[in-house]
């Protein structure tokens, strides 16, 4: 099949490195089982976790500041029935101390009954109750849904055209786990992934002694790297369509086991562990320039190696520790919060914009501006090491 516009000895090119990567069949089933592994395995872990939560006790720190008798009597209700709420220990603080543990993030439920509990409820017959609650705390989380459930259906149930609402506030990093769980694994196994293909294309042909026949054949080294670029990009679609399948199947997996819950812990389960489907088409084309950050780099490191194995275990390395050091700062909090010389060092690497580009679309933060941001640079990146591909070619033209 001939590409109109595009030279032919190029389309010989690409055709040949995709047949080379599709010949692989480990390699194709590799980029199909990682991404399913990854979700379907979070997903089973999940299940596992809501059935735990529903059945497990908690501490909760609770602060009354009402005096009225709303305020005083919903919290000897939930004194009284802390057995079946499961609360254990129910902990008096004041709010001075609820704030500090929210600075420190120690806390796991604070129940905050504010001073105006009941003069709202008596003269508009709605209030409002506050509940902090760390969302990375499974138990913590479960016990805040039980609350919410109980303080609702006890200030109903003495008049039932009252009506408390419950704010929620969460000391969790940017986003809810299910899209802090995307974030972290399409980081990981996107870094990770095309090590195989860029480990076998280069420095493979090299162990193989095939690389100088490449190197003379009449095509611009560029050419070359692009052409084998298209057969990387073709191979990492496979990667990228599996990992949305396995988004939606670990959505799946959560909403089917909470679909025998109350509907308010339906909808709390869900909000919370699932990703939003239609940030999936932003994810994949995130994941897209993560990966083609990745091969930038391998291309590179596989140029200079001697061999695949050499290759592969610099490759890994190299990806490894700074992936590593920004997923673990980016989940203490907002990854922009360091300055000096390590929040340069920090937005110097090229998938640290990933997961800002990642968080702030998730989030719902985002804007033109920042995410265009975030793109240019992973694409100049991407550039600037495919230009240093090609330079380390002609050296190897030279020798050759």
């Amino acid at each position: 099949m001939k590409i109109p516009g595009v030279d032919i000895k190029v389309q010989w090119m690409i055709r040949k490195e995709i047949r080379e990567v599709f010949r692989s069949r480990w390699l194709i089933l590799g980029f199909i089982i990682s991404p399913m592994f990854a979700w379907v395995f979070q997903g089973m872990f999940l299940s596992f976790i809501v059935a735990q939560t529903t059945a497990e006790s908690e501490q909760v720190f609770i602060t009354v500041e009402d005096d009225g008798e709303w305020g005083r009597n919903l919290y000897e209700e939930i004194v009284k029935n802390k057995s079946i709420l499961l609360i254990d220990p129910l902990v008096n603080i004041t709010r001075e101390e609820g704030e500090i543990m929210i600075t420190e993030k120690t806390l796991s439920v604070w129940v905050w009954i504010p001073e105006n509990f009941t003069q709202d409820l008596l003269t508009s017959n709605h209030t409002t109750l506050v509940v902090w609650v760390n969302t990375a705390n499974f138990r913590a989380t479960a016990a805040a849904a039980r609350i919410d459930a109980f303080t609702k259906s006890y200030i109903n149930q003495i008049i039932i055209v009252r009506n408390v609402n419950v704010n929620w506030y969460t000391i969790s990093p940017e986003a809810n786990y299910g899209h802090q769980l995307a974030i972290f694994l399409v980081m990981l196994t996107s870094v990770l992934a095309p090590a195989p293909y860029i480990s076998k294309s280069f420095a493979g042909e090299r162990e193989a002694k095939t690389l100088e026949a490449l190197l003379v054949v009449p095509m611009s080294r560029i050419k070359i790297l692009g052409a084998k670029l298209v057969a990387g990009i073709a191979l990492t679609s496979i990667y990228s369509f599996f990992t949305a399948v396995g988004i939606l199947t670990y959505n799946l997996s959560i909403i089917l086991r909470v679909a025998g819950l109350p509907q308010d812990y339906q909808e709390l389960y869900i909000n919370l562990y699932t990703v939003n489907a239609a940030t999936i088409p932003l994810i994949m084309f995130c994941q897209f320039l993560v990966l083609l950050c990745a091969i930038g780099i391998g291309v590179v490191i596989s140029c200079l190696a001697k061999d695949r194995a050499t290759s592969e275990s610099v490759n890994s390395m190299v990806m490894l520790i700074p992936t590593f050091a920004i997923g673990i700062l980016g989940f203490t909090g907002s990854i922009l919060q360091y300055g000096g010389i390590l929040g340069w060092i920090i937005l110097a690497i090229p998938f640290t914009h990933a997961i800002l580009f990642l968080n702030a679309v998730l989030a719902g933060t985002g804007t033109l501006i920042g995410l265009s941001i975030n793109v240019a640079y992973m694409m100049g990146f991407t550039i600037v090491f495919m230009l240093i591909g090609a330079k380390l070619f002609e050296r190897e033209a030279i020798i050759a």
